[in-house]
């Protein structure tokens, strides 16, 4: 009972001091909680919720951020707390960042509603229910459906919304003003769908000055990358080759001209750290997809001599969205179904065979231009980054954190770092299905999706920069060329 008081005494002294971070508007219930796990439920979902219930017997714990914590198929939660006083009056909602698989809440005896979704957040109004300056109980019921680990696993808190948006609307008016100053060092590259084509356009930080870089009405391109020096791009170009539509990787100079095909049936092509060399994935089909993970080997290009060589280890497939780190040492990718992981975020040597589980949940891997950090997908809904300790000569990711959220259904996803390491690129819709497949595959029209800008050391301070919606995705981030 002892912690969580004190949890409630820290948000009103920062409440006396006049609410200047999102932290005063915002009460922690991540420790302190009462646990039971069971395979059977019995009885206890009809009385575990009852102010009355009996728990001293059940075990302590603490919810701890991105990990879930129990194999059983039932886990029942139970929290005391106290509610600042100055809160009366005052919308207040509950957050539950993540439950495994399913979760049922309930606030002082009263069912608050159920969600179903694990990597999902989801909020309940709970202002007519909350005792502010009074204990109150929080009992949460998950159920573990698919077998795996469940319970709850990320961020549980109480918050004042309303004073939240407040903050975040003065942060992003600023973030707006800053990315209004980069317009002499960057733009930023992205696919989108006009005129029932693929082009690739540009745009200066705060989304103004769009450029078409393209300018082929019959041609789509798609999945930009901007060379390290700001004057070269490498693409994928969906087209009819000898009959067979097929994906095959181009570059080009920054104002359309120099286009070289690089190879067919290949896909999402990266640049060496020194901008000497391509990196690209080869189709695993013949057949044309928009899978993602359909590839099979990685293979690199050199831009002097025109030569194709394969990576060494020939058991690469099923990679997707490759990224070469800055020490040109390693690689980052995700992988899905292939060299013996189900799903994973895997770093593999440029030059050799070790290949290392970097045991982030999630997808599609960046490092930051001077491979301190790395971000990714942690799910549909949440931008991840986490430190990288390259003592040990490899990639070793340490102290992640959320960088930006979205709230279902609009999914958020394409993470790259500006040329700086001081912003992130993003892009961002709704969930919609197209051709079964998810909107955010390259190729595939997602109406609605819009590039976003986010400050990558304020946590969820980000603004939209496109607003057409026009299938906006895959941003990369250029320097301006100084000569």
């Amino acid at each position: 009972m002892f912690l969580p008081k004190i949890l409630a005494v820290c948000a009103l002294a920062v409440l006396a001091q006049g609410g200047a971070s999102e932290a005063a508007f915002k009460l922690p219930l991540m420790t302190g909680w009462k646990v039971l796990r069971a395979q059977e439920p019995g009885n206890l979902p009809d009385r575990f919720y009852r102010e009355s219930f009996p728990d001293a017997a059940w075990q302590e714990a603490t919810i701890v951020e991105g990990k879930v914590p129990y194999k059983e198929r039932w886990i029942f939660y139970r929290l005391r707390f106290r509610v600042p006083a100055e809160w009366k009056g005052r919308e207040i909602r509950l957050h539950i960042g993540g439950a495994d698989d399913e979760a049922t809440a309930w606030l002082n005896g009263v069912k608050l509603g159920e969600h179903k979704g694990w990597e999902e957040a989801f909020e309940f109004d709970v202002s007519a229910l909350a005792r502010c300056g009074q204990s109150n109980l929080l009992a949460v019921m998950c159920r573990n459906s698919n077998g795996g680990p469940g319970g709850l696993w990320r961020s549980v808190y109480l918050c004042l919304p309303k004073e939240i948006e407040k903050i975040q609307l003065r942060r992003r008016a600023a973030l707006r003003e800053r990315l209004k100053k980069l317009a002499g060092k960057y733009r930023i590259v992205y696919e989108t769908y006009r005129g029932d084509n693929w082009e690739l356009y540009s745009i200066r930080p705060d989304g103004s000055e769009p450029m078409n870089l393209t300018r082929t009405p019959t041609v789509n391109e798609l999945y930009p990358h901007v060379s390290p020096d700001g004057k070269r791009v490498c693409f994928v170009v969906d087209e009819t080759l000898r009959g067979k539509k097929t994906r095959n990787v181009y570059f080009m100079n920054l104002d359309g001209t120099g286009r070289v095909r690089v190879a067919e049936n290949a896909r999402q092509p990266c640049w060496s750290p020194d901008g000497t060399k391509i990196a690209f994935l080869k189709g695993e089909y013949e057949k044309f997809t928009y899978l993602d993970y359909a590839t099979k080997g990685l293979y690199f290009y050199d831009l002097k001599t025109g030569r194709i060589t394969a990576h060494p280890n020939p058991k690469l497939y099923h990679l997707y969205n490759i990224c070469w780190a800055p020490n040109g040492r390693w690689f980052a990718s995700t992988v899905h179904g292939g060299m013996g992981f189900s799903h994973a975020i895997i770093a593999f040597e440029a030059q050799g065979e070790r290949v290392i589980n970097l045991g982030l949940g999630g997808c599609r891997p960046d490092f930051s231009p001077d491979g301190a950090k790395i971000g990714w997908g942690r799910s549909d809904w949440e931008l991840h980054m986490a430190d990288v300790d390259w003592s040990g000569g490899a990639p070793r990711p340490v102290n992640e954190r959320m960088i930006a959220s979205s709230r279902p259904p609009m999914k958020i996803y394409h993470l790259d770092w500006s040329p700086d390491g001081r912003y992130i690129a993003f892009s961002r819709g709704p969930k919609k299905k197209r051709l079964g497949l998810a909107p955010e595959m390259v190729g595939l029209k997602a109406a609605g999706w819009n590039i976003c800008v986010g400050d990558a050391e304020e946590p969820d301070v980000w603004v939209e920069v496109t607003s057409d919606g026009n299938c906006n995705k895959e941003p990369d981030w250029m320097i301006l060329p100084t000569n």
